[in-house]
């Protein structure tokens, strides 16, 4: 799954996506510089910088990977992730849930899932977190009209929440299905209700309700629903005060394009909870949006930051061989489950030919991009699923860089110029269309912009005119929610469990707010998709994980590119900053400050 998921922030457990989702991209950008912020240099203060500007910070209502790992310490999740181990760990729940099967009554060859959140959990105000708050969670995103069309299909099979009548803090989960990820999807975020429904509107609606397919034309249009969905994606619970949640930390301070400020509660109620099964040792952390990486490497060595990942190539390998700078920071090189990628947008006339995309795959020169651009620090990738995975497909041939095979397939395709400018053309429902395409990049994102432009001139030798845009980070993620563009740089982060792709490859996700960006999909594909998340069998599962790779191989709606490695430093003032796989490849709630800096 992937990391623009519902409960993405749980990386380990709700993959993408979201796997992670997931949505959202591995890098972000947008506008900002370093500004200035009171104690965010040294101390037991962490500095982390952001390549961009974060969206909000609405934990089920936000795909930016940067508000996911902010979201981490200002809200709690029934289960998290051990960095160390990328297994699933109690948080806020006393216990990983007591899962059982079901075999007769309502939900026969379904499973139930039964959790209790800890006792000393509370909100803010001292007063408890309860199952209720839970429950009004899974409702917030089950709402047709939040902003949540990305994460509903991970929560599709909560068919119902009993909360136990001897104790508001105990609930089950009921499904009619036996979800592969039903642990992981279950467990995640607890919202107070008190504070995103002070009016209650959603105790009025069940599960059943907003799960009814005969219900949706009602509910879209019922006033009550649409009432709610505007507050609970409105900036005060993007940005304002209405930002709360129980986990460690509050915002105190957010400059646009400046910093980010949290700081630690004073009574949190993780220090009653005995062995350090949650923790959360700075005092502050600060979030700085750089998007210009040669300042931010500036304010590395200046010791103005304390922790960077998905550095520069060139600028990495500087800081890796700089002894100054090594004196000071861990030099930290994870394997990531992440993947790079070009969206082509199957919408568009130019693009609705699989020979069409299959001639762009031809013309992306993956050695030169890994070698040159990359430095050797990724592999390259032919397929949705990390290639860390046992189910990997890795019989799927990579696409070679061939400028002849590109042009004979657009030919076959019908592409040929036809009046001599050098450009490819082809008469599309009676009109002359030439083969000219936009490459979108996130603003700041060097390396994106450098493949954009290796693309473009081996693109033109091919007839294919390609126009490099940057777009500032939030605008960017706007134009690919509206489907406007043609070709789009992008990447998806990825976690440890099991990949559910229906939230960014099934028909259904081809929506404005879900994240099947291209447009690809059909009966046969969905049915596939449909049939993972049910499988429980795992060489079965791994079949169907391999036929589904070889359908989006054939229809090549991406271009699948490569799967970096961590370029992340962290500073030695800290100790407990071991790098992890996970993304982001750090835990700054376990940073400790080392003895002698204290």
């Amino acid at each position: 799954m992937f990391i623009n998921t519902f409960f993405k922030t749980n990386q380990s457990l709700f993959t993408a996506t979201i796997l992670c989702l997931i949505a959202i991209f591995i890098t972000a950008c947008g506008g900002g510089n370093t500004g200035s912020a009171s104690a965010t240099k040294g101390g037991n203060t962490v500095t982390i910088h952001h390549l961009g500007e974060i969206e909000g910070l609405n934990p089920v209502a936000t795909s930016d990977a940067n508000a996911t790992y902010v979201e981490l310490n200002i809200f709690a999740q029934l289960l998290n992730t051990d960095f160390k181990t990328l297994k699933p760990r109690p948080w806020l729940a006393v216990a990983r849930p007591e899962i059982k099967e079901i075999n007769d009554g309502e939900y026969k060859n379904g499973m139930s899932l039964t959790y209790e959140i800890r006792p000393e959990a509370t909100w803010d105000d001292g007063s408890p977190v309860l199952a209720s708050d839970y429950l009004f969670t899974i409702k917030a995103v089950k709402n047709p009209k939040t902003s949540c069309a990305s994460l509903r299909p991970y929560l599709e099979f909560i068919n119902d929440i009993v909360i136990d009548p001897q104790n508001p803090k105990k609930f089950t989960v009921f499904s009619k299905q036996r979800y592969i990820l039903a642990e992981e999807f279950s467990s995640g975020y607890v919202l107070p209700e008190k504070i995103y429904d002070p009016s209650g509107i959603m105790k009025n609606y069940t599960i059943k309700q907003l799960d009814d397919p005969k219900s949706k034309q009602t509910l879209e249009n019922d006033p009550k629903i649409n009432e709610f969905a505007t507050a609970f994606t409105s900036p005060k619970f993007m940005r304002e005060d209405g930002v709360v949640g129980c986990g460690p930390y509050k915002k105190v301070e957010w400059e646009t394009g400046q910093y980010l400020i949290l700081e630690r509660k004073k009574d949190w109620w993780g220090d009653k909870v005995p062995n350090d099964a949650v923790y959360a040792h700075p005092e502050r952390i600060v979030y700085k949006p750089i998007p210009d990486w040669t300042t931010a490497v500036t304010a590395l060595k200046g010791h103005e930051l304390d922790v960077a990942i998905s550095i520069r190539p060139n600028d990495f390998l500087e800081l890796k061989n700089n002894e100054t700078f090594k004196q000071h920071f861990q030099i930290q090189e994870p394997n990531e489950l992440s993947y790079v990628y070009l969206s082509m947008n199957r919408k568009k006339p130019q693009l609705a030919d699989a020979k069409v995309r299959k001639a762009l795959a031809h013309l992306v020169d993956k050695k030169e991009i890994i070698d040159n651009l990359m430095k050797g620090m990724a592999q390259p990738v032919t397929g949705p699923i990390s290639p860390f995975k046992d189910y990997y497909d890795k019989s799927i041939p990579d696409v070679p860089f061939d400028v002849e095979k590109a042009k004979a397939l657009l030919a076959e395709a019908g592409w040929k110029d036809s009046d001599g400018n050098g450009i490819a053309d082809k008469i599309v429902n009676g009109e002359k269309v030439e083969m000219k395409l936009e490459f979108k990049y996130n603003n700041g994102n060097d390396t994106r912009k450098s493949i954009g432009i290796l693309m473009k001139e081996n693109a033109k030798r091919a007839g294919i005119e390609i126009e490099v845009v940057g777009r500032e980070w939030t605008l960017y993620l706007e134009d690919i929610k509206r489907r406007d563009y043609m070709i789009a740089c992008q990447g998806w982060i990825q976690g440890p469990s099991l990949d559910d792709l229906k939230q960014i490859w099934h028909t259904e996700s081809d929506s404005p707010d879900g994240n099947n960006h291209v447009g690809f999909g059909n009966a046969e594909s969905d049915k596939i998709i449909e049939e993972i998340r049910v499988t429980l069998d795992e060489t079965k599962r791994n079949e169907l994980y391999k036929k589904i790779q070889q359908l989006i191989a054939a229809d090549q709606p991406y271009i699948f590119i490569y799967s970096p490695k961590g370029r992340n430093v962290v500073h030695k003032r800290f100790t407990n900053a071991e790098p992890s796989m996970n993304r982001p490849g750090y835990d700054e709630k376990g940073f400790k400050l080392a003895t002698a800096t204290q």
